[in-house]
């Protein structure tokens, strides 16, 4: 009516001075991620048997993966960057080819006006952006206006130029 008992195995202590030979340590399990096994069962007993150590925090693409981490902007488009462009007034003409036709002064804001080769006029005013290369009007005096165009160079700096555009340049005299 009895079940036989396991024998009690010695503890280390005992089993040397005994004279028994200790067993040889068990051999270390190599860093190889464990198989994950495909029944839901198995694989749920087999998690809550795993012990964490260190290594199981540290990101791994190939074993471990932040969950917080968002991955959407590998599949996404990269933005594609677009200059920023300033719209001139003669947006389609050089400023040699605009024809300056008279300048209104004598106030707190003095206005010149500009004709395009096709004919067509428009004022301008200090500040405003005029030809194709943005050239921007810094000052309106009463026989000429100045411009800045400003050039990008290599190494991506950006060189400022003035240039001075007159009312009537047959009349001048050099």
């Amino acid at each position: 009516a009895g079940v036989p008992l396991p024998a009690a195995q010695p503890t280390p202590a005992a089993a040397t001075a005994a004279g028994i030979p200790s067993p040889p340590p068990a051999p270390s399990t190599p860093k190889i991620a464990p198989v994950v096994p495909l029944d839901p069962a198995e694989r749920l007993v087999a998690l809550r048997r795993k012990i964490l150590n260190d290594q199981d925090f540290v990101e791994n693409d190939e074993i471990n993966r932040d969950p917080f981490r968002s991955y959407l902007r590998l599949f996404g488009e990269k933005p594609v960057v677009r200059a920023h462009t300033i719209p001139a007034i003669f947006e389609k003409f050089a400023l040699e080819e605009l024809t300056l036709i008279a300048i209104v002064s004598g106030d707190a804001d003095p206005r010149a006006m500009f004709r395009d080769p096709g004919g067509f006029g428009r004022t301008v005013k200090r500040g405003d952006f005029v030809s194709k290369n943005s050239a921007r009007i810094t000052k309106i005096l009463s026989d000429r206006v100045i411009f800045e165009l400003s050039e990008i160079r290599q190494g991506g700096e950006t060189k400022s130029t003035e240039k001075a555009v007159l009312v009537n340049p047959e009349t001048v005299q050099p």
